[in-house]
């Protein structure tokens, strides 16, 4: 029984160390860990609290956001299929609202090849008066901070290797407050960080 045990422990030893070990190594040499989403641009029409309809404790809270999203292939030989993209914009700890369209997916990137998306956020959104007096701080200081969080499934496959990666980032962007009809527009460009 014991022999019998033993054998079967060195087939399945002898089985997955190659295959993991060769996981390993491809894992190693295209390292899917170091894809970065990145907002090229974007654009803030508005960011205020509304008129009207305002108590003690609820006001209103206008946004109008758009972006451009891109994702980079940096791999030499390696296609990237994306399975599922989502993007959210946050104010603080404040959802704003996933993005108005919908966007491309599933779809396969080429190696050195960037796919450019257009996410855009618009609507109203409750808050309380935490969330409107930290507003009023940022445009007294000139900047205010919007997050947008990625969210996306990825597969790479390399010869007859597939694997399935999820990922989530946040990506900062800061405008100067939207004034009146001009709308605030964020040029420096940002990488997205991976939300551990």
């Amino acid at each position: 029984m014991a022999k019998c045990m033993a054998k079967r422990t060195w087939q399945c030893v002898k089985f997955w160390t190659p295959l993991s070990v060769t996981f390993l190594i491809l894992w190693l040499f295209f390292r899917p860990d170091r894809f970065h989403p990145r907002v090229d641009s974007g654009v803030l029409s508005a960011l205020h609290l509304a008129d009207g309809n305002a108590t003690d404790h609820q006001r209103q809270l206008l946004y109008d956001l758009a972006v451009d999203l891109s994702f980079r292939n940096a791999h030499r030989r390696l296609s990237i299929r994306y399975l599922d993209i989502a993007a959210t914009a946050f104010y603080g700890a404040t959802k704003l609202g996933p993005a108005d369209d919908a966007l491309p997916a599933p779809f396969r990137q080429g190696p050195k090849n960037t796919t450019v998306v257009h996410p855009s956020f618009r609507g109203t959104v409750d808050v309380d008066s935490s969330v409107a007096a930290e507003l009023d701080r940022e445009v007294a200081s000139g900047t205010v901070h919007v997050k947008v969080r990625v969210a996306l499934t990825l597969v790479y496959k390399v010869w007859l290797a597939r694997d399935v990666y999820f990922y989530k980032y946040d990506c900062w962007l800061w405008f100067p407050p939207p004034a009146n009809a001009t709308p605030a527009v964020f040029a420096a460009g940002t990488q997205c960080w991976a939300v551990k």
